[in-house]
């Protein structure tokens, strides 16, 4: 049914714009095998559709909006960069595809398969389509300029050497970032669990409103940490040698006043596995975290029952006495 709903959808406003999104997560979100149930239907569905010249004049995207979450998968790297790098395609309509403009298009669609993307580029590049008539050649053989926004159109060259915050990615969903081992030494391992412990008491406060139902949380263990801190040749810029500001000074020592985290710790009672990511200023000493930050990464099971109708919220983070 659903499926059949975006084909008469289709055939119905054959004739004028339309636009349609489509979302479904019965067969997908809770088990990381059923997904592949469909793959034939869908398969069969898009092949119909574009048989009967239904996309001849239609962009078309198929896409997910994240990896898988609470499968084993999840508690490995490969698990986690899927996570953070779910589906994305976009097919264009033949009648675009016979077009010069078109063929540059999708070579440069092509091209930016290979280059950091995100969801946020989406928008520029419906906007694109919207205003195709005004896209000219010049467009679309210029490098867009990473550093000015964050959207940029996959339909137009995206730089080589695009970075996570340029295109509005936060340092716990970058899959660019070059993370070192945050457990190396006596004194990193002893750094890493004060943080850990205060990732923990954060944890608590937040479930302290309903203190009656839910059991406070201590750190069970640390499972993996990573810290990444500041380029290298950022800590080295100290001025500029000319008048321009083009030529850097590289002979700065300064000292890394800031470091990003990156944990991987279980909580008890119950077995709640996070991973969050979090900012740590080291001439403070002082934590800064934001829970949009954090992933529950394995099931919780029936665990938060007594708190998941009152607030669904906290039912990441809470244990039930009665399940202690």
């Amino acid at each position: 049914m659903w499926l059949q709903n975006g084909r008469q959808f289709m055939k119905k406003y054959e004739d004028v714009p339309r636009f349609l999104l489509m979302h479904q997560s019965l067969l997908s979100h809770d088990d990381i095998n059923l997904v592949g149930v469909e793959d034939e239907d869908l398969s069969a569905h898009l092949s119909h559709m574009n048989d009967e010249g239904l996309f001849d004049d239609s962009v078309v995207i198929v896409m997910a909006d994240h990896g898988h979450r609470f499968a084993k998968l999840r508690d490995t790297h490969q698990g986690q960069l899927e996570e953070r790098m779910p589906f994305f395609s976009i097919s264009l309509p033949k009648q675009l595809r016979n077009t010069e403009k078109g063929r540059k298009m999708e070579q440069n669609l092509r091209e930016n398969a290979e280059k950091l993307t995100s969801p946020f580029d989406i928008h520029a590049s419906l906007m694109d389509i919207l205003n195709l008539s005004e896209l000219g050649e010049n467009e679309l053989n210029r490098m867009q300029d990473a550093s000015s926004k964050r959207s940029l159109s996959v339909f137009k060259p995206i730089p080589v050497d695009r970075t996570c915050s340029q295109a509005g990615i936060e340092p716990h969903w970058c899959t660019c970032l070059s993370w070192k081992d945050a457990m190396d030494t006596g004194e990193d391992r002893k750094l890493t669990r004060r943080i850990a412990n205060a990732v923990v008491r954060e944890i608590n406060k937040e479930i302290v409103a309903e203190k009656d139902l839910c059991a406070p949380l201590s750190l069970a263990k640390i499972i993996d940490a990573k810290k990444l801190l500041p380029d290298k040749g950022l800590l080295a810029y100290k001025n500029v040698k000319d008048a321009d500001g083009f030529v850097p000074d590289l002979s700065g020592s300064t000292k890394a006043a800031f470091a990003h985290y990156q944990l991987k710790l279980q909580t008890t009672p119950g077995e709640a596995i996070y991973e969050v990511t979090l900012f740590y200023d080291i001439v403070r000493d002082e934590v800064k975290l934001d829970f949009g930050s954090m992933s529950h990464v394995n099931k919780f099971g029936d665990t938060p029952h007594c708190i998941i109708d009152k607030n669904y919220y906290l039912a990441t983070f809470c244990v039930c006495y009665d399940r202690v």
